[in-house]
């Protein structure tokens, strides 16, 4: 077996792998913080006369997240080394051969799956940026809608 070649489909593929799922991740995890810091203040508002020490911390370590520039959100560097092991030992590379398939095959297909994540990327950004209104909620739309035939919305 090629360990080079394996060795470079693993990375290729963790490589996608991030660049496919990381904006949907931080995306998640921004509205969790901006939820979890408004569900901190109102606690304190509704409770004034208790000690919220606690309460300050949780709530500063929630302001300090940023989620746009945490590495600890990337996707698989937790299992990166047992997949690299996966790929280098597991695999039973000589039974794959016997079964028909050839180890450029197999490793055809791995790119295979690396060109289908970027192209779903890419995809997903061109329909967002060609097509806005998919992203506006219902109030957004119908002001939108409106503005288009000369309206305007009362707020």
């Amino acid at each position: 077996m090629d360990r080079a070649r394996a060795l470079h489909g693993y990375k290729g593929l963790i490589r996608a792998i991030l660049k496919y799922e990381r904006p949907s991740k931080v995306a998640n995890w921004g509205t969790l913080r901006k939820t979890m810091i408004t569900k901190l203040e109102y606690f304190k508002k509704q409770n004034p006369k208790m000690s919220h020490e606690d309460t300050d911390k949780q709530l500063e370590s929630w302001k300090k997240l940023d989620p746009v520039n945490d590495r600890s959100l990337n996707l698989y560097v937790s299992d990166s080394k047992q997949l690299r092991s996966i790929l280098q030992n597991d695999i039973k590379w000589d039974e794959k051969i016997v079964q028909g398939q050839s180890v450029d095959e197999i490793f055809e297909h791995t790119f295979d799956v690396i060109k289908f994540l970027d192209n779903q990327r890419e995809y997903q950004e061109l329909v967002d940026r060609y097509n806005p209104g998919n992203k506006l909620t219902q109030d957004e739309k119908i002001k939108r809608t409106a503005n288009i035939v000369g309206l305007d919305v009362p707020a």
